[in-house]
């Protein structure tokens, strides 16, 4: 007996919606760090954002899963960028004194917000295959 399994476009919808809060959040958290460069206090906010963006990935990758796609480029992509989002959070976290891990954390936060868009577009296609 061959089983057929039945991809779900709700779950991809739903990852869609947020990977597009991960964007807006990635724009927030370059606003937010540049303008504590600048004197604002704003290290709260850069922090609920990271948290947030933070529980959006872990999302992604949960709702890749649950849609039931085989598309492996889709699962290799939200998981990197959880594994991405992870490893900046973790440097926020643990070198929030030292002004130089600000030039890492910048790069990182361009790849984020480049992997994110990627992954919108794999995740807009996929969906797009299965919700006829």
């Amino acid at each position: 007996m061959t089983e057929s399994i039945v991809v779900k476009p709700d779950m991809l919808k739903f990852a869609k919606f947020a990977t597009i809060l991960v964007i807006v959040l990635t724009l927030g958290q370059a606003s937010t760090g540049l303008s504590s460069s600048y004197g604002y206090d704003v290290a709260a906010s850069h922090a609920y954002a990271a948290q947030l963006g933070l529980v959006a990935c872990i999302a992604i990758v949960a709702l890749v899963i649950m849609s039931k796609s085989e598309n492996k480029k889709l699962k290799g992509m939200s998981f990197g960028l959880a594994t991405v989002w992870i490893l900046q959070y973790g440097l926020g976290e643990m070198f929030s004194g030292m002004a130089w891990i600000s030039l890492i954390h910048a790069v990182l936060a361009m790849a984020i917000f480049g992997h994110a868009l990627a992954l919108m577009r794999v995740i807009s296609a996929e969906h797009a295959s299965h919700s006829q």
